[in-house]
């Protein structure tokens, strides 16, 4: 697999959720949904992204990430829900920002846990692929770490 950092960060991750949340059991996508996703939304997966959505139990992960500088009120972290593949599906070819910006390679990833409404997008076709915070109302991108990788090195439980 030529992106196994991704690979092993998030199958770490998920065993620092099982460390803290015991009783979490998230789910992974079976061939079918590959098959599924792909045809609906019309492109070629990356192998990384198969082997990742199809072997770390990543979906219904509920994990932060230091969004912003803490203040005395805010502690900054910002945290979001991986979806499931109808939820990909969904957000990507039916809802805005998601419609816009699949065709650029950015593809659904989580929900903000937090209910603003902005979601958590995977720029999917780069070596290094990015996560971004996209959002509805005028399609403005925040970067949200490094890459997937530090993301998942870095998520906070």
């Amino acid at each position: 697999m030529k992106n196994i950092k991704i690979y092993s960060e998030a199958q770490h991750l998920v065993e620092r959720i099982k460390l803290k949340y015991p009783g979490f059991s998230g789910k992974t996508a079976s061939h079918n949904d590959i098959v599924k996703l792909e045809r609906e939304l019309k492109i070629k997966l990356p192998e990384w992204y198969i082997q990742l959505y199809s072997n770390v139990p990543l979906i219904d992960a509920e994990v932060g990430v230091q969004e912003y500088e803490p203040d005395e009120g805010y502690d900054g972290v910002s945290y979001m829900m991986w979806g499931n593949v109808d939820d990909i599906i969904e957000e990507s070819t039916k809802c805005e920002p998601g419609a816009s910006v699949l065709k650029g390679g950015y593809i659904f990833a989580a929900s903000c846990s937090h209910g603003s409404g902005d979601p958590i997008f995977i720029k999917i076709n780069s070596d290094e692929p990015r996560v971004y915070r996209i959002y509805h109302d005028d399609f403005t991108k925040v970067q949200l770490g490094e890459n997937l990788t530090s993301l998942f090195k870095n998520a906070i439980i």
